[in-house]
C-alpha cells in the first residue's frame, strides 16, 4: 500500500497577502478565475449538503418512525428511485455537454431546477393527509423522484463549470475543498437549528421522544428549501458572466440517441474514471449506511436528547471544513491517489473503535468505556466523530479532483469535452450515498426486528447492538474496497500537465 508523507505549516497571513489570495483582480476564463468567484461557484454545493444530510438521517427515520410507515416500505420507495438516477444522470450530463443556447452549456439546467428542487424538499416533510401504508409508500416515492431529477437537472450541469473554470493541476484541488467544506456548511447549519430549534420538548413528546414530533419534521422541510434556493442561486449567478469564454459544442447536431449512447460508452472506457467511479460508489454506499443508522445509534445505543446533540454539528463541521481545506495543502506537490489512500487507509483503522468498546459491556465482562449519559463519553464521542469527518472530507476533496482531471485525459484520446458525463458520477455517488445505503438499511432494519409494525420502541430488549455489529463490519469492508479501486487510477501529476499543454490550455 502506497502511503505518503505528509506535513504542513501554518502561517499567519497579512491584509495584503489575503487580498492576493483571494486574486479579485484577475477575474476571467483567459486571464485566471479570481479565487473569490472560484469560492463562490463551490457555494452551490451547500445543495448537495443540504440533501445529503435529508436523506442521510432523517429521511427514512421521518416515514419509519414518526410516520409509521414499514422500513421495506420506505427504503424500497428510495430504492427505486436509484433507477431513475441511473438513466437521467449520464443523459443528462451528455446533454449538457452538447446543448448550445445563449446561456451556455450549463446554466439553462441549474436556473430550472433550482425551485422544483427546494419544492420537492418542502413537501417532503409537510403534513400527510393519511397515514394508509399505501399512501405514504406513494407519497414518498413520487417526492424522492422529483427530488433526485431535479437535483441531476441541479447538480451535474453545476458541477461540470468546475473543469472549465481552472485546469490547473492544484488550484483544482483548492475548488473541491470550498465545495466540499460549503456543503459540510449547509449541512451543519440544517442540522445545529433542526436540534436545537425544531426538535425542542414538548409536553407531548419529552427527552428522546422529541425525535419523534413530527412537527419539527415541517420546518425542516422549509428550512431545507430556503437554504436551496440561496446556494443555488449564489453559486449559479456567480457565474453567469462568464458563459461567453465557457466551451461551446463546435457544431449544432440532431439529437441521435445511438451516436449519444455511444460518446456516452466511449467515455465509460476510461480507465481512471471507471477506477473512481466504483470506489466512489463503495466510499459513498458506506457514508450513506453510516448516515442512515446514525438517527437511530443516537437514540437508542449512544441514548442521547436533541439538546445534547446540537453541538456535535458545529464541532464536527467545522472538524470537516478543516480537513478540507487541509487536503489541499497535504496534496500540494504531491500525487493525488497517494494521500487519498493514506487517508483511506487510516480511516479504516479507527471506525470501529468506540463501538467496539461500547459493545464489550453486554457481550464481555470488559467494561473500558464510559457509561452512557457521562460528560467524559461526550468528549469522547464528539472528538472521534470530528477526526472521522476531517477524514472523510480529505479522501472526498482528492477523489472529485481526481475527476476533474480525466476530463483532459479523455478529451486528447476523443476530441471532446465531456465534463457533464464525468460529473454524473459523483452526483450519482451523492445519490448512492443518500439512497442505495437507506434502501439497503430498510431492509437490515427489518431483518433484525427494528420496526415500528413489529417492535415496541420502549422495550429494553430492541435490537440496537445487532444494527451497530452491521454497522462495524460493513464500514470497514466497504472503504477497504473504495481504497483498492484508487490503485487502477494511472493520471499523475507529470501526465496531467503534458496533456494540458498539449491541449493548448493555460493552467
Amino acid at each position: 500500500m502506497i502511503i505518503a508523507t505528509l506535513s504542513f505549516n501554518i502561517v499567519i497571513v497579512s491584509p495584503y497577502e489575503l487580498i492576493n489570495y483571494f486574486n479579485i483582480m484577475k477575474d476571467s476564463i483567459a486571464k485566471g478565475v479570481s479565487n473569490l468567484t472560484l469560492i463562490l461557484y463551490s457555494s452551490g454545493s451547500g445543495a448537495m449538503g443540504v440533501n445529503g444530510v435529508i436523506f442521510g438521517a432523517w429521511v427514512l427515520f421521518f416515514y419509519n418512525q414518526v410516520l409509521g410507515l414499514s422500513a421495506v416500505l420506505a427504503s424500497l420507495a428510495i430504492g427505486i428511485s436509484l433507477i431513475f438516477d441511473a438513466i437521467s444522470d449520464p443523459l443528462v450530463g451528455a446533454w449538457s455537454d452538447r446543448l448550445k443556447s445563449k446561456l451556455g452549456r450549463r446554466h439553462p439546467f441549474i436556473y430550472l431546477s433550482i425551485f422544483p428542487l427546494a419544492l420537492g424538499f418542502y413537501f417532503l416533510f409537510s403534513e400527510p393527509v393519511s397515514l394508509d401504508q399505501d399512501y405514504l409508500f406513494w407519497r414518498l416515492l413520487i417526492l424522492v423522484v422529483l427530488i433526485r431529477i431535479s437535483l441531476t437537472f441541479y447538480e451535474t450541469p453545476r458541477a461540470a463549470l468546475g473543469p472549465e473554470l481552472t485546469k490547473d493541476y492544484d488550484r483544482r484541488n483548492f475548488v473541491n475543498a470550498w465545495a466540499y467544506a460549503i456543503a459540510i456548511f449547509g449541512s451543519i447549519i440544517l442540522s445545529f437549528v433542526m436540534y436545537k430549534f425544531f426538535l425542542v420538548e414538548t409536553e407531548d413528546f419529552k427527552g428522546d421522544m422529541a425525535f419523534l414530533n413530527p412537527e419539527a419534521y415541517e420546518y425542516l422541510g422549509i428550512f431545507a428549501a430556503l437554504l436551496i434556493v440561496i446556494f443555488g442561486l449564489i453559486s449559479s449567478l456567480s457565474t453567469h458572466r462568464f458563459i461567453p469564454e465557457l466551451h461551446q459544442p463546435q457544431v449544432k447536431t440532431t439529437f441521435s440517441t445511438k451516436k449519444l449512447l455511444e460518446e456516452i460508452l466511449e467515455c465509460f472506457s476510461n480507465r481512471s474514471w471507471l477506477a473512481m467511479l466504483i470506489s466512489g460508489c463503495f466510499y459513498g454506499l458506506n457514508i450513506g449506511i453510516s448516515s442512515g443508522v446514525g438517527t437511530y445509534i443516537n437514540k437508542y445505543f449512544w441514548q442521547w436528547t436533541p439538546d445534547v446533540l446540537a453541538l456535535f454539528p458545529l464541532v464536527t463541521g467545522i472538524a470537516t471544513i478543516f480537513g478540507a481545506i487541509l487536503a489541499t495543502s497535504l496534496a500540494k506537490g504531491r500525487e493525488k491517489r497517494n494521500v487519498c489512500i493514506t487517508v483511506f487507509s487510516i480511516n479504516i483503522l479507527t471506525s470501529p473503535i468506540p463501538y467496539l468498546l461500547r459493545l464489550l459491556d453486554p457481550y464481555t465482562e470488559l467494561s473500558l468505556f464510559p457509561d452512557n449519559g457521562s460528560n467524559l463519553i461526550w468528549w469522547i464521542l464528539i472528538s472521534y466523530t470530528a477526526i472521522e469527518d476531517m477524514l472523510r472530507a480529505m479522501g472526498f476533496v482528492l477523489v472529485i479532483s481526481m475527476i476533474f482531471d480525466i476530463v483532459e485525459d479523455s478529451q486528447i484520446k476523443t476530441g471532446r469535452r465531456d465534463e457533464g458525463i464525468f460529473m454524473a458520477g459523483p452526483g450519482l455517488i451523492q445519490k448512492v450515498l443518500s439512497g442505495l445505503g437507506i434502501f439497503i438499511l430498510g431492509f437490515v432494519l427489518q431483518y433484525i426486528g427494528f420496526d415500528p409494525q413489529t417492535t415496541n420502541l420502549q422495550d429494553e430488549n430492541i435490537p440496537i447492538n445487532q444494527l451497530v455489529i452491521f454497522q462495524i463490519i460493513i464500514q470497514p469492508l466497504l472503504t477497504l474496497a473504495a481504497t483498492f479501486c484508487l490503485f487502477f487510477y494511472t493520471i499523475s501529476r507529470n501526465s496531467h500537465s503534458g496533456v494540458v499543454d498539449e491541449l493548448g490550455y493555460k493552467n
